[in-house]
């Protein structure tokens, strides 16, 4: 009989563990695969075999322990599991555990005499096979908690992650990194956005089987990422059949209303029509959500074949003022939104037999947004029923409600011995972009004009406007992503030797944007006509033209197109040692290496980087010998590729130009008249239509983007009731790339070196290693074949190395799953610090990944190091469970989140723009904030900070006692309607120099927090 104080002993361990490993469970593993290792240790292991069955699907895996009594079943399916200790084919002792994905979890025979221990509804223990940190979460968890049904929404319950700029789409940072640089799979393929690497298409909520969210420490199979790493694993059928349909509702009728937005108090005399005043209406919005979906899975052959089907289909009707009231929202200011979002699941198990496994899943994730444009009068706060134009949208980033694909993975694993495994994956999907526009006339451009723009002598109220603005996607457009993959496992004595590889090819066709309409005419003012202004780089004074210039009106015509097509070729290979130095002592130690390569719409690779050697190492002490206290820590490096879009700017044809004018006259649709051109046309980075040497658009001796990393931390089972742990992380960006588009230093090293340039079309962007010597090859002859090398150093482009450093201490407490309640509760403590916040640009959400602005030309980077945009110095995430009886349960989640540091942008000071002719103007880009010219310096995140973020969800859940599997459930996301800034305008000044009217103003759209919403699920699930 099992001594009482083992018996204690145990379940002291798996109820201390339960949530720990539920919600916070450090994760691990291949990311080619959907599955977690089973380990243990057995006394007197002569004679003794180990049968581990899984109770759902009867697969059977038979392990011999080795001599020291240690044993380890890898890739094994997810599910629960019968752990068996045989001695001459009888069954001494039985483990039931549950094998999570990525984990290690252990089952071991200590006490050779004992009876069956049976461990259910808990986790057995911390898991001391893996120093990754992160967290993993159930469906049974994400069911009972009050959040969003969505990836994102899983991704912020993780601690190290923040939400992102608003802007960006699907946005999370995670440990300081940028919203691109995650990786996001499903069962092992990947499925972020190909062509900005900004989110990730999804499956239906209730197929999720588990969710890890990888913050750090990670091996060497996971790479591809300088953030965290997303990985989506789906349910399966089993021997039972089961099947489940849900519905829900968001009401307008329970939805607050939305803050409006009003312009900020600038106290610039040029802005008191504005300052204070109304400048975008959101209280008007409405917003229905209705989710439907439904599920069946089962075994096709019992034991053997087995499938999971799901559907879920989201439609969303919304109304709002989509215009600001600077803005042209007589024409197109209401917008009525129906979304749909049609997502599907198809999974197929195979056992062959117990050794070999198939596996088929096939996903579908269609977001459509049906669009309709019509007027609205801000004065009297009423729409006008006019309707101006009407759109069909599919998988459009900003536009749709996600970005979706459709994906099939197929993957085989074979146990080939007790000490070989391999997997093998092979995956395709698809993403169509579809914009359909009904009412759009080319012939119509846009017309803008700023607050201060209208002019009194030609009024604009009635003209003729083109219903879209900003840029518009080409018609019809896709992304297609082929990825293999293949991994094998080694046991040998006390090492678990890992190795494998991956081929990834990405392409984007009709990728990129135009200005909707072809162009656009924005009207501005500077209230110093006679004075020397600098216009996108030229210096001019307004009053030169004639017209309304002599009262310092004035129209820039601008132009943007750069759609064309843009691929992507990427390989990594790792290796891998799982060292047991000791019975309480795990060490590992990998290497990875990753390549990739970028090429233009004709295929010709134009950025190659090989070599990008990561090298890997992590310990895990099992300090009593229990699995109850776990002291672990890991070293790094990480690296990070470069998305397709690069090419469509950086290496093929576009345009990007502005000419400025004064005017005698308004036509009908807004375009000016009696045009006297103060400006020729200008561009500038040198971008007018022209076609680009694939060789000349990327530096020849690229590096890798990588960041070093290094974890130590402690996690301990208290007591059942009660576990708590401490992580510390730093991590350090060593290199980035991004382009430069200065041709100054070329001018330089051409007269240095006595180079013709008289047949050189000019210079326009080319990515870099910035901080670091790069070189270039430079068509100066004009032929497209006679090409110059020339090398430019750091000081020649006049840049600092790169800097970004993330530290932060995590601490957090947990009550498991017992005794009728959960909780668990995370503070982080962090800074985020440096001159660069990596392939994005959050003060501006500029999308154009890995080819921003930041590094463009060295004065953008004067005073740039400071507080970066995703920084949360302190940062509080709290959730769980109360069961009040079996039938009524309260859930909670809660977030007190630092605001964000901000900065202010400006122009660049009229004195130094004077002192050299040269200079590319940006305008308002610079860490510089003043007006007429005398702009000081301004540091990135001095600026002040946003208010704290602070935000409670709660939910209801009601369960039948008489009506078994139905279940009633009410959640209020925003409880207390607390609705704060989340991004803000920080572009200082105007063309003139004068303050912006909206710096400072909260986003017209995006810039508050959601109201509080109420939503009601009905949800029945059976089990046969």
């Amino acid at each position: 009989m099992l001594k009482k104080t083992e018996m204690a002993r145990t379940l002291s361990v798996a109820y201390a563990a339960a949530v720990m490993g539920a919600v916070v469970a450090p994760v691990a593993l291949a990311q080619s695969n959907a599955s977690g290792n089973i380990y243990g240790r057995v006394e007197a292991p002569a004679g003794a075999t180990i049968l581990l069955t899984n109770t759902d699907t009867a697969l059977k895996r038979l392990v011999t322990p080795a001599a020291d009594g240690s044993y380890t079943a890898t890739a094994m399916p997810i599910g629960h599991y019968k752990i068996e200790l045989q001695r001459d084919g009888s069954v001494v002792n039985t483990v039931e555990i549950d094998v999570l994905v990525g984990r290690g979890v252990e089952a071991s025979f200590v006490a050779p005499g004992a009876k069956t221990v049976r461990i259910t509804g808990h986790r057995s223990s911390i898991d001391v096979s893996s120093a990754n940190n992160g967290a993993t979460f159930t469906a049974k968890e994400l069911a009972a908690l009050p959040i969003a049904q969505s990836v994102e929404a899983i991704v912020q319950l993780a601690p190290n992650t923040t939400r992102a700029d608003p802007r960006y789409p699907a946005g999370a940072s995670i440990g300081g990194g940028g919203a691109s640089e995650n990786a996001y799979y499903i069962n092992g393929f990947p499925v972020a956005n190909p062509l900005t690497q900004l989110g990730a298409s999804e499956l239906p909520f209730g197929a999720i089987a588990q969710a890890q969210v990888m913050t750090g420490g990670f091996g060497a199979e996971f790479g591809r990422s300088i953030g965290g790493v997303i990985n989506i694993t789906t349910k399966s059928g089993t021997n039972n059949w089961e099947v489940g349909a849900q519905y829900s509702i968001e009401p307008n009728a329970l939805r607050a209303k939305a803050k409006d937005v009003y312009y900020a108090r600038t106290g610039d005399p040029n802005n008191t029509a504005t300052d204070g005043t109304i400048h975008a209406i959101n209280h008007l919005n409405t917003d229905t959500v209705k989710k439907y979906g439904a599920y069946v899975g089962g075994p096709i052959i019992e034991d053997k074949l087995f499938m999971f089907i799901a559907a879920e289909q989201t439609r969303e009707n919304s109304g709002k003022v989509a215009d600001t009231i600077d803005g042209s929202p007589e024409v197109s200011g209401w917008q009525d939104d129906r979304n749909k979002t049609t997502r599907y699941l198809g999974k197929f198990d195979w056992n062959i037999t117990d050794n070999h496994r198939l596996e088929w899943t096939t996903i579908g994730d269609k977001p459509v947004t049906d669009r309709t444009l019509s007027g609205f009068d801000y004065a009297s706060g009423s729409r006008t029923g006019v309707v101006s134009g009407t759109a069909h949208y599919e998988s459009l980033a900003n536009i749709t409600p996600t970005i979706g694909a459709r994906s099939n993975i197929l993957k085989y694993t074979g146990n080939l011995t007790d000490a070989l495994t391999v997997t093998a994956l092979y995956g395709r999907n698809h993403t169509s972009h579809v914009s359909s526009l009904g009412g759009y006339d080319p012939a119509i451009p846009q017309i803008i004009i700023t607050a201060t723009g209208k002019n009194p002598d030609f009024p604009m109220d009635n003209i003729n406007r083109q219903p879209f603005s900003g840029t518009i996607s080409s018609p019809s457009s896709y992304d297609k992503v082929t990825s293999q993959r293949f991994d094998l496992e080694y046991k040998l004595g006390q090492h678990l030797i890992r190795g494998g590889f991956d081929n990834n090819k990405l392409s984007s066709y009709g990728a990129g944007d135009m200005t909707a309409g072809g162009s656009s005419w924005n009207y501005d003012h500077t209230a110093t006509p006679n004075a020397p202004i600098t216009l996108n780089g030229y210096s001019t004074t307004v009053a030169a033209g004639s017209g309304s210039g002599a009262t310092g009106y004035f129209v820039s015509h601008r132009i943007f197109n750069d759609i064309t097509a843009a691929f992507s070729d990427q390989s990594a290979q790792y290796l891998e040692d799982r060292w047991q130095y000791n019975k309480d002592l795990l060490l590992t130690i990998g290497l990875r290496d990753e390549q990739y390569k970028n090429k233009n719409g004709l295929g010709q690779t134009f950025l190659e980087v090989n070599n990008q050697l990561n090298p890997r190492f992590a310990a895990v002490w099992d300090a009593n010998g229990d699995s109850s206290l776990k002291v672990y820590g890991s070293a790094g490096r990480y690296s990070i590729q470069i998305p397709t879009h690069v090419a469509i700017r950086g290496a093929s044809v576009s345009t990007l130009t502005r000419q400025y004018f004064t005017y005698t006259g308004i036509g009908a649709n807004g375009v000016p008249t009696g045009l006297t051109a103060i400006t020729p046309v200008t561009s500038a980075d040198n971008e007018f239509g022209q076609p680009k040497l694939y060789q000349t658009v990327a530096a020849q001796n690229l590096k890798p983007s990588y960041q070093d990393e290094i974890t130590l931390g402690f996690e301990k089972a208290w007591s059942p009731d009660f576990n708590f742990g401490v992580k510390g992380t730093y991590r350090k960006l060593r290199s980035t790339i991004d382009d430069f588009c200065d041709q100054r230093p070329f001018d330089a090293w051409a007269a240095a070196h006595n180079v013709d340039t008289s047949n050189w079309n000019g210079f326009a962007c080319a990515s870099i290693n910035p901080g670091r010597t790069n070189d270039f090859l430079v068509d100066f002859s004009g032929t497209g074949t006679n090409l110059t090398p020339v090398s430019l150093t750091a000081k020649d482009m006049g840049f600092d190395s790169p800097s970004r450093t993330y530290a932060a201490l995590d601490f957090l407490a947990e009550h498991p799953m017992h005794n009728g309640w959960y909780g668990k509760i995370n503070y982080t403590l962090s800074r985020s610090r440096g001159n660069t916040e990596g392939q994005t640009l959050s003060a501006v959400a500029q999308t154009d990944v890995a080819a921003t602005e930041t590094w463009d030309h060295r004065e953008i980077m004067e005073h740039a190091s400071g507080l970066l945009p995703n920084d949360r110095r302190h940062q509080i995430k709290a959730f769980g469970i109360y069961e009040i009886n079996r039938q009524w349960s309260l859930g909670g989640n809660a977030l007190i989140a630092s605001g964000q540091p901000e900065s202010c942008l400006g122009n660049y000071p009229q004195a130094l723009q004077d002192a050299d002719p040269g200079f590319p103007d940006y305008g308002s880009a610079y860490h510089y904030c003043g007006v007429g010219g005398a702009n000081t310096p301004a540091p990135q995140g001095s600026a002040g900070r946003l208010p704290w973020d602070v935000r409670f969800d709660m939910d209801v859940v009601y369960k039948p006692a008489r009506l078994n599997g139905l279940s009633f459930k009410l959640d209020i996301f925003n409880l207390f309607n607390k609705q704060t800034v989340q991004q803000i305008d920080q572009v200082y000044n105007t063309a003139s120099g004068a303050i912006s009217p909206t710096y400072g103003t909260p986003g017209a759209f995006v810039g508050y927090t959601a109201p509080r919403s109420m939503k009601f699920t009905a949800e029945y699930n059976h089990r046969f």
